[in-house]
């Protein structure tokens, strides 16, 4: 009898709470999918780099999906408030017709456990559906060789699934048991009658109130922009982070009290249609929604800027990727113990044939050229860092180097220096010390530079701009055996070898470097960076961030728009008899709907806008951290947050529109 009792209940709540069941099937297949990579991952043809960074997103993953449990908990228990507060009636009439809190508990656990078990099912097979799209989006960011993709099912995603979602229901059950045996039966029967307190506020004190979060927000924007380099402790950043916060809050607080009075002084506007009735409407929700708005709006925020500086990542590592790695590899290491990278190679027996257009440089070092003479006055990091030599090569030699890299080519008069870096912060640095036209003295002969500012470029390929400084001199510069310092072997695969995968899969792999580098050598490490390496991990890297930043912005996303969604079909439900009466005054549909379509908009709306604002400088602070400046590359990631937004967001704002209109049409 409890039994069908639960079934007809739960066939009742589909049709009145379509949200919380459209969450809980999205929140299973966002789960599984992203669990389920992994496994995907493992059909696909990739590199061994790949196959390691894909490891340990699997692992970052599996991390992540503590928090998003977590979050997904949250969110519903919070939903399951929604509903409680709803059928509270109709537990109190169970109880006035003799029926014990115990029964009503064992319905409510039928009730979950028929929800948990449909919802799951149904999230899994949505889930493993669209994960063979995910197959096509992982394939494709990993640039991976599909030709042994099949259908896959991960069966430890879903044994995941179950697991994270059935402790999940365990703690709304939990939490429908408590409810029911604190609730006294009075308050059971008149809570339909029940409403949200909406306590008045002075505007006077709300519009200061405003003043003084726009004055904070504001700060905080300029401290994190203009004045980052002011920022010097994580208590600074801290600061900041929590003047976003408070600031955020006061906005939400401060409005609900200013809207009505402002707008009030717009009589034509105020008085039109029924624009008072919706102003009303709107201000009793924010007033209401003070706190769970403003954690909306900052999730919200999170999410742009998580998805923005993801995608701007990948498209800024995929744009760097050819300056990078020019050439198929290159090799070098310190030679002051009498061996070059050559010898090396015929030492342990590697055939030379192999590469092409070969560029064997040595770097050497001078007493008199240190980064003092250079910083002297513009920076002080220490005496080792001052006494620390710059690498010199000459003229002759870095031409070479730029030949087989494609960079510009340098020539010098016999006075002239000129020095090269492409790490960012060294690069500043040399920039300020350049402007004033230091001289630097090499065997008593004075050096001055040729450009006033550090110019772009390495003598070895690495994984990110790593070149702190190397300086390029004149040919006629003598040196002495004991200076010589490092020495460089930058080459191309030759023909044949450059389409040998096997050949390129062992140059790649640790097998290659414990050959330059066995265990007994009687010389230094030869260290080592190779195109395809170069290219597999800013693949693989990128990949990663996007995952990560899709799996944390959907659910962010996902919980703040299925809250608010909540939310407006709970008040709609409250307001059935306002829109009624609505209809009695002469009102018409048309009208009404409109109305209700101007709420909506307005309450997903306003957090929207808040949190754009906020990213607006938010999106600027990640970019910063990451090292990204090129506007053209911030605009798709923009472009691509903003579908996502619309397709999740909007999605949520239309179906909880829909549903609203659908329950004030019951009293029609």
């Amino acid at each position: 009898m409890l039994f069908k009792l639960s079934v007809k209940n739960f066939k009742k709540s589909i049709k009145d709470y379509s949200i919380y069941f459209f969450t809980l099937i999205l929140g299973v297949a966002v789960f599984y999918m992203f669990n389920a990579i992994g496994t995907q991952a493992a059909m696909m043809e990739v590199s061994q780099t790949k196959e390691d960074i894909i490891a340990t997103m699997n692992g970052v993953l599996s991390g992540i999906s503590v928090l998003v449990a977590l979050i997904l908990g949250y969110l519903i228990v919070y939903a399951s408030h929604f509903m409680m507060k709803k059928r509270k009636n109709e537990f109190g009439i169970y109880m006035t017709l003799g029926m014990s809190r115990w029964k009503i508990s064992k319905i409510l656990f039928w009730e979950t456990l028929i929800i948990g078990v449909i919802s799951l099912v149904i999230g899994l097979a949505v889930g493993i559906g669209l994960s063979q799209f995910m197959s096509l989006f992982v394939a494709n960011l990993f640039e991976a060789d599909m030709d042994q993709f099949i259908f896959v099912i991960s069966w430890s995603a879903i044994l995941r699934c179950i697991l994270y979602f059935s402790v999940i229901y365990v703690g709304a059950i939990i939490f429908y048991l408590i409810t029911i045996r604190k609730a006294k039966l009075i308050d059971l029967l008149t809570a339909n009658k029940k409403q949200e307190k909406n306590r008045l506020k002075n505007p006077l004190v709300c519009f200061i109130v405003f003043l003084v979060a726009v004055g904070m927000l504001g700060y905080a924007y300029y401290n994190v922009t203009i004045g980052a380099e002011d920022l010097q402790t994580q208590g600074d950043v801290l600061i900041q982070i929590l003047l976003g916060i408070v600031g955020t809050v006061l906005i939400f607080w401060s409005m609900a009290g200013m809207l009505v009075q402002v707008v009030k002084k717009i009589p034509h506007f105020y008085r039109r249609k029924l624009n008072s009735f919706v102003l009303g409407e709107i201000s009793n929700k924010i007033n209401t929604t003070v706190i769970s708005g403003s954690i909306i709006c900052l999730l919200l925020f999170l999410t742009i800027c998580v998805l923005s500086a993801a995608f701007t990542l990948k498209g800024h590592k995929d744009g760097i990727m050819e300056s990078l790695a020019p050439a198929s590899i290159s090799l070098y290491k310190d030679m002051r113990d009498g061996y070059s990278v050559l010898d090396v190679l015929e030492e342990q027996k590697i055939d030379k044939n192999s590469f092409k257009e070969v560029v064997d440089i040595n770097t050497f070092e001078k007493e008199t050229v240190t980064n003092a003479s250079i910083l002297e006055g513009i920076v002080d990091f220490g005496d080792t860092f001052n006494k620390a030599r710059i690498p010199l090569i000459r003229i002759s030699d870095y031409n070479k180097v730029a030949q087989i890299y494609h960079f510009s080519e340098y020539s010098l008069e016999e006075n002239e220096f000129i020095l090269l870096a492409d790490y960012e912060n060294m690069v500043i640095q040399w920039n300020e010390g350049l402007k004033k036209s230091p001289q630097i003295q090499i065997d008593g002969q004075l050096y001055h530079p040729k450009y006033f500012s550090c110019q772009t470029g390495f003598l070895t390929m690495s994984y990110s701009p790593m070149n702190m400084g190397v300086m390029i001199v004149p040919d006629s510069v003598i040196v002495q055996e004991k200076e010589w310092y490092c020495n460089y072997y930058i080459a191309n695969y030759s023909d044949q070898k450059e389409n040998d995968r096997e050949w390129k899969d062992f140059i790649d792999s640790d097998a290659f470097d414990q050959q330059l580098n066995p265990n007994d050598a009687k010389w230094d490490p030869v260290y080592k960076g190779t195109r395809s390496n170069i290219y597999d991990d800013n693949i693989g890297t990128s990949a990663m961030y996007i995952f990560l930043g899709l799996y944390l912005g959907i659910v962010f996303m996902m919980a703040g728009a299925a809250i608010l969604a909540l939310k407006e079909m709970s008040d709609a439900a409250d307001s059935k008899e306002k829109y009624a009466l609505l209809r009695k005054l002469g009102v018409k549909e048309k009208e009404i709907h409109h109305a209700l379509l101007q709420q909506h908009s307005i309450f997903f709306g306003f957090p929207l806008i808040l949190s754009i604002v906020h990213s607006i400088f938010g999106i600027q602070v990640c970019n910063q951290m990451l090292g990204i400046y090129e506007s053209e590359q911030i605009l798709p990631s923009l472009i691509t947050t903003s579908i996502v937004i619309i397709l999740i967001y909007g999605g949520y704002f239309w179906i909880a529109h829909l549903g609203c209109n659908k329950m004030i049409e019951e009293n029609k």
